[in-house]
């Protein structure tokens, strides 16, 4: 049997997007069943377009069943849609508008209120904080509505509006992190606490601080517990990352595919959660696993034949 990933990231653009697929090949390889990787990236013009293409060529090699990460709620809907139509089951990151077979969906609008409640536990009551949106996913969406909940709950202030382009970083990678950062410390001399709303865009807003004399000036939090953002954390650069279980989401999408191909259950659209997870401070960052010690790494090749 075989089981198609189409990944919404080019392979090794962000090491989090990978770990999702690593967690859902280890579960798979445990029952015997192949994974196969399709990158349709969605910063790419030709996407959703190529998400689509990646479905629909999972339906013509007659695969078992296809996972997909859900970017927005409408994207890739003619190829699931196809998928389903061919008896294919469909399994999903996130939640979309049409019918597939079943869903993990992240806890994110919990991890934006308790990441502001443990930087509100660093931070003088009313400080200035600013947050750098992402690129208006499903999850990070939800993920920024948590945040400005959090922080209107802790008492701190927050200085931008995560919606604007300004401040958005739509690339989903370091660089990008940079660009809006530098943007965020031009526009508020007097922060507090930032708040990039992923490891990635924290490692690029670490640049940013470097760059303009002000590291160790602003305390932040970000999301994933990617292993960069965990030695962030030790280095005292960082003053946490919300590990989400990365590899285990992966797992728990491999768990669906299992039950819908070698238990052949009729899943019905049925909806899991993945683990709210837990802050990675400086006291846990010391006995933190890191990803490829949880479960078997194997380096992706794209494409449906190995």
């Amino acid at each position: 049997m075989r089981v198609l990933y189409v990944s919404p990231m080019e392979y090794g653009a962000n090491p989090a997007v990978d770990a999702v697929g690593q967690g859902l090949r280890s579960r798979l390889a445990e029952h015997g069943i192949e994974l196969r990787v399709i990158c349709a990236d969605f910063r790419g013009k030709d996407w959703p377009g190529t998400a689509d293409a990646a479905m629909l060529a999972g339906v013509r090699a007659a695969v078992d069943a296809i996972v997909v990460w859900v970017v927005t709620p409408d994207s890739a809907a003619m190829g699931a849609t196809a998928a389903m139509r061919h008896h294919i089951p469909v399994i999903t990151l996130e939640r979309p508008h049409y019918p597939v077979s079943a869903s993990l969906v992240y806890p994110n609008f919990n991890h934006g209120v308790y990441m502001a409640e443990h930087l509100a536990a660093l931070l003088p009551p009313g400080a200035d904080v600013a947050v750098i949106g992402g690129p208006g996913s499903v999850d990070d969406d939800e993920l920024v509505l948590g945040l400005q909940r959090g922080l209107r709950l802790t008492g701190l202030r927050l200085v931008n509006d995560p919606e604007d382009p300004r401040y958005k970083n739509v690339t989903d990678v370091a660089e990008g992190g940079r660009q809006k950062a530098l943007n965020v410390l031009a526009d508020f001399p007097r922060l507090g606490g930032l708040i990039p709303y992923n490891d990635e865009t924290m490692l690029g807003a670490l640049d940013a601080l470097r760059e303009t004399g002000r590291l160790g000036e602003v305390l932040m939090v970000s999301r994933n517990g990617t292993p960069a953002a965990v030695q962030a954390v030790q280095d005292g650069l960082s003053a946490g990352t919300w590990d989400v279980d990365v590899t285990g989401n992966g797992q728990l999408l491999g768990d669906l595919a299992i039950r819908a191909i070698a238990k052949h259950e009729v899943l019905d659209g049925q909806c899991i959660a993945g683990p709210i997870g837990h802050m990675i401070t400086p006291e846990r960052a010391a006995h933190w696993e890191p990803w490829e010690s949880r479960i078997p790494y194997r380096a992706f090749r794209p494409g449906l034949d190995e």
